[in-house]
């Protein structure tokens, strides 16, 4: 493929910020390629392993490059229309960005493992400040003809989610077929993992068919689950400060369907730094949404956390 080109519409405010913290949004391609490291190595955990990681070293440096091997065969750029204006403070709903992925002289095309890692993106990740509760959402608009597999109706939500088990599959796919080029041998996984992997014992993937009328809504409605005192500020869902700091493992997405609104969880059980927590409470955080918003497992749901 030569380039990817892919139109997508915010649904969530989002927080990009250059030099100056409280200045102008900036788009920031940078914030990409660190979304989509982070997803290729949950897609290369979970079918190399954590413990080889000479192995997730030279995987990873063939996508996206390294100090070692040189620059990354992927030149990644995020645009807007420059006839639209942003609020001071972010990039509102509804606005159109276009990502685009090329290859870098001389390769001539994009390696596929890099699109795997670019549905998990567009399908579960977000962008900017505070993606993993659910701002910087967004939705595929549109893509040219060059995408490897196909991406994932929006009008419906029964067509969503009864595409994403086999757009996650593809992605796997690809993934294999990458350490397959390179001469790479799956590996095993620590119990938990080091890190966030892509598998269906570690990874629970949630989407909730009760629509919401605006985001607003969607978002207010899993914080007043979060912030119950059942849930607040247990250490399972992230924590900074005298403690330490850990990166919460729930990424929240607000997906738009249609007209509607719809809660989407992804969850990763890993190693914590520190003492660790307690998956059972995490379980039972994924089980109090699933019955309060008609939620269906998409990805893990058949192992239970304890």
């Amino acid at each position: 493929m030569l380039s990817l080109q892919i139109s997508v519409e915010t649904v969530t405010p989002l927080f990009l910020c250059g030099a100056d913290p409280h200045g102008e949004p900036e788009l920031r391609a940078s914030s990409v390629r660190g979304a989509l490291r982070f997803w290729l190595r949950a897609l290369l955990g979970g079918t190399i392993g954590d413990d080889n990681l000479s192995a997730l070293r030279q995987a990873e440096s063939a996508a996206f490059g390294s100090t070692e091997s040189g620059a990354s065969p992927v030149v990644v750029r995020l645009l807007h229309n420059p006839t639209k204006s942003f609020t001071a403070q972010g990039i509102m709903p509804g606005k159109l960005l276009t990502l685009t992925l090329a290859p870098r002289p001389p390769y001539r095309s994009i390696p596929e493992v890099v699109c795997g890692a670019l549905l998990l993106f567009l399908l579960f990740g977000g962008l900017g400040k505070r993606s993993r509760r659910g701002f910087g959402s967004f939705v595929v608009r549109s893509s040219n003809d060059d995408f490897p597999t196909r991406l994932p109706d929006y009008s419906s939500a029964d067509g969503f989610r009864n595409q994403l088990p086999f757009l996650i599959q593809q992605a796997i796919n690809l993934t294999k077929f990458h350490m397959e080029t390179l001469g790479l041998k799956s590996g095993t996984l620590g119990n938990p993992p080091r890190f966030a992997v892509l598998h269906d014992l570690h990874t629970k993937i949630l989407f909730c068919k009760k629509p919401f009328r605006n985001w607003e809504d969607a978002m207010k409605s899993f914080w007043n689950v979060l912030r119950s005192n059942r849930y607040r500020d247990n250490h399972v869902f992230g924590f900074a400060g005298n403690a330490g700091r850990q990166a919460s493992p729930l990424h929240l997405r607000i997906v738009k369907l249609g007209q509607d609104y719809h809660i989407l969880m992804t969850a990763f059980r890993l190693h914590f730094a520190g003492q660790q927590p307690s998956w059972a409470m995490m379980q039972e955080f994924l089980n109090e949404n699933k019955q309060k918003w008609d939620g269906e497992w998409v990805f893990g749901g058949d192992t239970r956390w304890e």
